[in-house]
């Protein structure tokens, strides 16, 4: 995989991206007000890789109480989900209660684990593939068949990273093979206190560089409205957030952001141009309710502009860099 270069794919090809974790079923609790939707990073990747030009598709198992506007949903919005199979297993069911800004975060049921047994060759091979688990439902022998046959691979490293305890809330502790996932894939992902919990230190570059350590090529370090930082073998650089221009709901940022970067980086071999995207379009998701805030591609780069020209100014030391240095 090259690191350098500016060829731009054609918009006109379209290219394919699939999306391997669980669809799950979250009940929302905030401000004493309860809701029910469907999530997970496979549905928010999916959707937003669609407003990008790709085909996407959905490789996933839900129960058999998974409702079924939720698949028309997907199926009217253009993705293919002939790769979603119905498990004898209950969905994957979060409950989310929100407290000001703090999450906590419950697992209530948990669907049948995805396996390299259940990846049909069509969706993997020549594919663009991110991995996106929930909470360790995709098997380590799922991640190393993908890495050798997809043409680039991308992990969200959340469900990695989970530990459910017995009053079923969630933790963050890394699986013992949480590194070796890593390892095998291109570009990782991670939140911040994602990232310290698996590499053992709370600064961002030394996380990213961490996480190159174990193998992968990019790694992309996310702090919320603090930016993110990109780290490769050869270099690495802080990406400033967009600003939006309200916040509505924080859910699925960082799976937009690690989907866009990586459609992004495979399209024009940029990383900063990526990186701007990915953060102008987590900044138009943040504005609306769910996946409501998703926008095409050509509405995020007018935003994505801003971003880019901070990255390509003479470098100076961020906010971000004095609190790490």
């Amino acid at each position: 995989m090259l690191l350098d270069g500016f060829s731009e794919v054609s918009e006109g090809m379209r290219m394919g991206a699939t999306f391997i974790g669980h669809v799950s079923v979250d009940t929302v609790i905030r401000g004493g007000e309860m809701r029910k939707a469907m999530g997970g990073t496979v549905v928010y990747g999916s959707v937003a890789a669609t407003k990008h030009g790709y085909k996407s598709s959905i490789v996933s198992k839900v129960g058999r109480d998974f409702p079924d506007e939720y698949l028309i949903y997907l199926s009217r919005l253009g993705i293919d989900i002939s790769g979603i199979k119905v498990s004898d297993k209950p969905t994957t069911k979060f409950k989310l209660v929100y407290q000001d800004s703090e999450r906590n975060l419950y697992l209530m049921s948990k669907c049948e684990d995805i396996s390299s047994f259940d990846l049909t060759p069509r969706f993997i091979e020549e594919q663009i593939v991110l991995i996106g688990p929930l909470i360790g439902e995709v098997s380590l022998d799922a991640v190393e068949y993908i890495s050798k046959k997809a043409e680039l691979t991308a992990l969200d490293i959340q469900g990695f990273v989970r530990k459910v305890n017995p009053d079923k809330s969630i933790t963050l502790q890394p699986m013992e093979n949480a590194l070796t996932a890593v390892g095998l894939v291109d570009i990782v992902h991670a939140e911040l206190s994602e990232a310290e919990i698996l590499v053992g230190t709370d600064d961002p570059e030394k996380a990213g560089k961490n996480l190159i350590e174990a193998g992968a090529k990019i790694a992309l370090v996310t702090m919320g409205e603090d930016g993110a930082y990109v780290v490769t073998r050869d270099e690495s650089f802080y990406v400033p957030a967009a600003k939006p221009s309200r916040i509505v709901d924080l859910t699925g940022s960082g799976d937009v952001y690690t989907t866009v970067f990586t459609l992004e980086y495979h399209k024009t071999r940029n990383l900063k141009r990526a990186a701007a995207m990915a953060a102008a379009a987590v900044s138009f998701l943040v504005e609306k309710e769910g996946i409501s805030g998703l926008r095409p591609r050509w509405q995020i780069r007018r935003r994505a502009d801003y971003v880019l020209r901070e990255l390509q100014q003479p470098k100076e030391t961020t906010k971000e860099q004095e609190k790490t240095s």
